[in-house]
């Protein structure tokens, strides 16, 4: 099951490369750095909590549903260690860039019904705030930073003297959202 989310968020990452592409004046020269790892991850997380009406308002937290409260936001903590370990098939995510390993295509192994999922995710998160593609990492940070499970969980983490701390899809999925 792991692997077949890391696959979903580098298909995830392929989709937003394209909305930058689409989006940001001279994105050639700065698409790769801006899908730094920190970057990568916060758009995961919000594209992550998008709710679909058209789909009983469902979200992609069934299969990103493993998110802790870090410093610098949410971070789904299955995707983190495979960008860490250089476990992705596609890309390989630096602090300051992405790097392209293979010609992401095809990417197979997913089925036409996931593929659809995710752009629907893409499309939503679009519609929620179409300047975010535009926005730096430190900026996406401040998105994340202002929901609840976040903050929250950073609180107990904080108490506790610990940097981290685990965040609950349900207290994700209750907390009001924020994509700008």
């Amino acid at each position: 099951m792991k692997s077949k989310k890391i696959l979903l968020f580098e298909y995830a990452i392929h989709k937003l490369m394209e909305w930058y592409s689409q989006s940001v004046p001279d994105s050639e020269k700065t698409m790769y750095s801006h899908f730094s790892r920190l970057a990568s991850l916060k758009l995961l997380f919000l594209m992550s909590t998008v709710k679909d009406p058209l789909d009983g308002n469902k979200d992609l937290l069934g299969v990103f549903d493993n998110y802790c409260a870090m410093q610098y936001g949410p971070v789904e903590v299955d995707v983190y260690s495979a960008i860490v370990y250089k476990d992705t098939q596609y890309f390989n995510f630096g602090n300051y860039e992405l790097t392209i390993k293979k010609d992401p295509d095809s990417f197979n192994g997913l089925s036409a019904d996931e593929k659809a999922r995710i752009d629907r995710a893409v499309e939503l998160l679009k519609q929620n705030n179409p300047k975010l593609m535009s926005l730096r990492p430190s900026q996406l940070v401040d998105i994340t930073h202002k929901w609840d499970a976040w903050l929250s969980a950073m609180g107990i983490a904080e108490w506790y003297g610990k940097g981290s701390e685990k965040m609950t899809v349900d207290s994700i999925r209750s907390s009001r959202p924020f994509y700008e």
